[in-house]
């Protein structure tokens, strides 16, 4: 059972003889009740105060838990953005390559193209002097004919 300050003032002695002086227990009392009442009353303050810190302990545990939710789904989405540039630049490489190896298939054909047109031209070269000597040997051959009919 729990003592109040009223307890504590209510509360009556029995009178004896060479007893305690009566007045003295009486304010003795009177101030124990008073620091009792204080006392009650800060820890009726202090309840209520650890009451508050213990919703405000229980708010910021929830922030935490949000900051961390929060945390985790950015480190999540910033695996996610470089997964997807990692992709993307392979992507981008493989497509390069592609256009490099276009490119390069259709300069080798071009040269092929060309060294056969360069052959061709050649060999046209190699007739057309050919011809144009036979062309000249025969106009030699006329005029030392000429030359030898005129002689005669």
């Amino acid at each position: 059972m729990k003592i109040t300050p009223a307890d504590i003032l209510n509360q009556k002695f029995g009178i004896s003889f060479r007893g305690y002086d009566r007045d003295e227990v009486d304010a003795f009392l009177d101030l124990i009740a008073k620091d009792m009442e204080d006392l009650l009353r800060e820890n009726s303050f202090l309840k209520d105060e650890i009451e508050k810190l213990n919703a405000e302990v229980a708010r910021l545990r929830e922030m935490e838990e949000t900051i961390k939710d929060t945390i985790i789904s950015a480190q999540k989405m910033a695996e996610t953005f470089k997964e997807n540039a990692r992709k993307e630049s392979e992507n981008i490489l493989d497509a390069a390559r592609l256009q490099a190896e276009k490119i390069c298939f259709e300069a080798t054909k071009e040269v092929a193209e060309t060294k056969a047109e360069l052959q061709k031209l050649q060999s046209k070269l190699i007739e057309l002097k050919e011809l144009v000597k036979g062309i000249f040997e025969g106009f030699i051959e006329n005029i030392d004919r000429v030359i030898k009919c005129s002689d005669n």
